[in-house]
């Protein structure tokens, strides 16, 4: 399958684009600075999630996509990037887009666990808005929600390991701290299994997928 795959120089994009290539699909990574490939099932075409909020931008990009991948996201915002644009704004006009192209059989958004009716921060609150844009499309499409995606070349992987060479341990706040980390392997095997079911009858709009780790365990 052609698949646009947005965010791919990120970590877990990186891994989807390698593990989707290993699998025998055409990979599209959309990125914001034009770069070059070898591969000849690995292509690239520039896209900015800060400015591309309109559907048209998006409309002659999709051409010949069977699937949407979208795993764009930051989790800090500043004076060029914001949540609003990056995690709703861009990502709702891609959605719409694909509802009007008849080659495009499935969209897999990666949100966040968290993103839900509970939501409280900006970070959550951005990603939950796309994903209720999104499920109310009339696409087939998977909502991943996972916690927190450990690797070794991954931001949390730095962060604790920087913690771990602390004299003190550190602790955020009072209340018990309990994480279910997925690591970045089990995410891209799941991306996978999405994309091979496409197309199969058995997706419909909006299906959200809890990503997490066997065992709770503690923070701290």
């Amino acid at each position: 399958m052609r698949i646009l795959l947005t965010g791919a120089t990120g970590f877990v994009g990186g891994h989807v684009r390698d593990a989707l290539l290993a699998d025998g699909h055409d990979v599209v990574c959309a990125v914001r600075r034009k770069m070059n490939s070898s591969n000849p099932r690995l292509s690239y075409l520039t896209a900015d999630f800060a400015k591309d909020t309109d559907k048209s931008v998006w409309l002659a990009r999709l051409a010949g996509i069977d699937v949407v991948i979208n795993t764009v996201g930051i989790f800090r915002e500043t004076r060029e990037q914001s949540f609003s644009a990056l995690h709703t704004e861009a990502p709702c006009a891609l959605f719409a887009a694909c509802v009007e192209v008849d080659t495009v059989r499935l969209v897999v958004q990666l949100s966040a666990l968290g993103a839900d009716e509970h939501a409280t921060t900006a970070y959550h609150l951005s990603k939950k808005a796309a994903d209720d844009v999104l499920a109310a499309l009339p696409v087939a499409s998977w909502i991943v929600q996972p916690s927190l995606i450990y690797g070794k070349d991954g931001a949390s992987a730095r962060a604790f390991r920087m913690l771990a060479s602390m004299p003190l341990t550190v602790r955020f706040g009072d209340a018990p701290q309990l994480v279910q980390p997925i690591h970045i392997g089990d995410v891209t095997d799941a991306f996978l299994a999405l994309v091979r079911r496409a197309g199969s009858g058995g997706d419909a709009p909006g299906k959200r997928v809890p990503l997490v780790g066997p065992e709770a365990l503690p923070f701290t």
